[in-house]
């Protein structure tokens, strides 16, 4: 939880992990969402699966939400920016698209809102032998529910053979470490786990998709994340994220945050009542030792000067005040250090990548970096276009990172004494 919230964001917040009617969360995300104010406009995004039965969420998410928040002139069918695929994920540059399309007002005088809401989704089927999760009897014959996570968990030979873009998404938000955890999990939960793992690892790419291309104009962004429980009768959904980020001149503040986490290990889920709930408590585990940049190897001839250049000492900048703000604030680096730290890479890969890729081979014997790997590249002079690539593909690996060690690069990399980001 982050600095001074409103009574709406706490109320939202506290529901997380507790399994209610979507018409119930709702009203909360509405309540939420009309404590930031005054806004001029406001715009609404919604992420879900292309599953048939994810109907009720977008029937329910323009009603009760986006219907409620955006001017009475926006006709109906134009209230919603919708991204809807197989497991409902963000598509890299989607966010940004959403933020222009609904900048209207806000773009000559005032702020603006953007509600995102992204759903994953489990069934839950009913039978004489008890409760299946995972499962829903669809139109008289059971199936899996989310049917890409369970194909996700399944690792069809299908998907080795033919290239599935959405399969190899998912499998690198994932990882192996998530994966391999979900696959052996033998309880009648991991489908659960799953669905609440895939939403907490979307909502962290939209806020890095935020942090790297924050929208230009003054805009709140509420973001919510929850797991749609697909049943017999109205669904209801298990909330799993609430994060509130502000954005003034293209500079972004975590105004407050609380989820549940992204490792599957670490949900424990009680069914002991009618409703699921679901805690994912941050265990007190040590910090790492500080990472202490190495000097080493050589910088080839420019790096130097581009990592002087002003937007990167901007970005850097702002990185740090960023991380300021998180900093003492109750798990605010535990939730936030991973996505600041995407963020922070992806944007010095779009503005000097021979930049980021230096700075992270001046980063210890940290082995899932292979800095050896790295510095051979830097050494015969890569192209920018190469250290973009490289860059690119390290991306799956700094998703896997736990939250203390991308709180201690973060703060190696970002350190005022950094070799080469050092101010």
């Amino acid at each position: 939880m982050l600095g001074h919230a409103s009574l709406g964001l706490r109320e939202l917040s506290a529901r997380i992990g507790r399994e209610e009617s979507l018409t119930s969360f709702h009203s909360a995300v509405l309540r939420a969402a009309h404590t930031l104010r005054p806004v001029v406009e406001s715009g609404a995004v919604l992420a879900a699966c292309s599953d048939e039965f994810n109907g009720e969420i977008r029937a329910a998410f323009e009603r009760d939400v986006a219907r409620m928040l955006t001017a009475p002139d926006v006709p109906g069918t134009r209230r919603v920016f919708s991204l809807a695929n197989l497991g409902g994920r963000i598509e890299p540059g989607a966010i940004a698209l959403a933020n222009l399309h609904f900048t209207a007002r806000s773009a000559q005088a005032g702020e603006k809102l953007l509600l995102i809401e992204i759903a994953s989704h489990v069934g839950r089927r009913e039978t004489t032998a008890g409760t299946r999760w995972g499962e829903l009897d669809r139109f008289g014959t059971s199936s899996p529910c989310c049917g890409a996570l369970r194909l996700l968990l399944d690792a069809p030979q299908s998907a080795a053979a033919v290239r599935f873009p959405w399969y190899d998404q998912l499998t690198a938000f994932f990882g192996p470490e998530r994966l391999g955890t979900l696959r052996a999990d033998t309880s009648p939960y991991a489908m659960v786990r799953a669905a609440i793992v895939h939403a907490v690892l979307q909502s962290e790419s939209a806020i890095v998709d935020l942090l790297r291309e924050p929208p230009t104009t003054p805009t709140h962004v509420l973001l919510v994340a929850l797991a749609v429980v697909n049943r017999r009768g109205p669904d209801n959904c298990i909330p799993v994220g609430v994060h509130h980020l502000r954005f003034h001149e293209g500079l972004a503040e975590i105004e407050h945050g609380h989820s549940l986490r992204s490792t599957p290990e670490s949900l424990a889920i009680d069914v002991s009542k009618s409703l699921i709930t679901v805690r994912s408590p941050f265990e007190d585990e040590p910090a790492p030792p500080p990472r202490a940049p190495r000097h080493g190897p050589p910088l080839p001839a420019g790096v130097l000067g581009h990592a002087h250049e002003q937007d990167v000492r901007t970005l850097v900048a702002h990185s740090r005040k960023q991380l300021a703000h998180l900093r003492g604030r109750q798990n605010g680096m535990r939730l936030y250090a991973r996505p600041l730290l995407r963020g922070f890479l992806q944007s010095l890969s779009v503005r000097a990548p021979e930049v980021g890729l230096a700075a992270l081979a001046l980063e210890g014997e940290h082995s899932v970096f292979r800095v050896a790997e790295l510095a051979k590249v830097l050494a015969r002079g890569a192209s920018i276009d190469e250290a973009r690539r490289v860059l690119h593909d390290l991306e799956p690996t700094l998703q896997q990172l736990g939250h203390p060690e991308a709180s201690a690069l973060l703060e190696a990399l970002l350190d005022a004494h950094h070799p080469l980001l050092g101010s």
